[in-house]
């Protein structure tokens, strides 16, 4: 019992350092190496962008291999099942403009958080609600990539 308890708190330590030392990369001398607001923003309104336009060549360039994209539906999508649906046209999104937007810096990764009216149509269906949305972002070897995407639905008064 005690060895998982010191296995627990050895953990929770570490965890804590490498929380510590990403909050602390925001400072100017560690900044020049990570990303900045501006940039995760940029990104996040590109991401917009190419979905909107169905971009597959973009948005391929732009989301990690292993991006995960979660629907306000709670459809979960990996990057090729996202990219299929528009390249089909089983889905198609008007286009997306995101408001109030947050962004935080760890080091060479961004969330960027905020909200978009969404307009949408999948297999005939027209879906139209607000959102907020949160973006992961990662600054790799080929320049800023989306690792994630996640939607929740803002519920509107009846």
């Amino acid at each position: 019992m005690m060895k998982a308890q010191k296995f627990v708190l050895l953990m929770i330590a570490a965890i804590v350092v490498s929380l510590s030392a990403s909050v602390g990369a925001q400072d100017g001398s560690a900044r020049a190496m990570g990303l900045d607001e501006s940039e995760a923003l940029k990104t996040a309104q590109r991401w917009a962008l190419l979905v909107s336009e169905a971009d597959i060549g973009g948005l391929n360039e732009l989301l990690l291999n292993n991006y995960m994209h979660i629907h306000a539906t709670a459809l979960v999508e990996s990057k090729d099942k996202f990219i299929e649906a528009l390249k089909t046209g089983a889905r198609k999104y008007d286009p997306i403009k995101i408001e109030d937007s947050n962004v935080r810096i760890f080091g060479d990764s961004a969330v960027v958080t905020g909200k978009f009216a969404l307009k949408a149509t999948t297999r005939e269906r027209v879906i139209e609600s607000v959102n907020r949305f949160g973006l992961l972002l990662i600054k790799t070897q080929r320049g800023i990539q989306v690792a994630s995407f996640q939607a929740t639905l803002i519920p509107q008064p009846k």
